[in-house]
């Protein structure tokens, strides 16, 4: 299988949930990833650019070095 754009969970998709939306997602080869729980949501800006707790443009809570608890 393969998609135009990008891949949610096995399901093509016209775009990612970058800056809408309940759960904030980033791309990484073409497939759609979840945010950390941790990542605080920002409306119409990107939230995160990787799984971990260290890669949230912002924290939802605090900071502990570069990781968001």
């Amino acid at each position: 299988l393969s998609c135009r754009h990008y891949s949610r969970r096995g399901v093509c998709v016209a775009s990612c949930h970058f800056h809408q939306g309940e759960m904030r997602e980033f791309a990484q080869g073409g497939e759609c990833f979840e945010c950390h729980p941790e990542c605080e949501r920002i409306e119409g800006n990107v939230t995160c650019n990787g799984s971990g707790a260290d890669t949230c443009t912002r924290c939802a809570h605090y900071r502990d070095g570069p990781h968001c608890v």
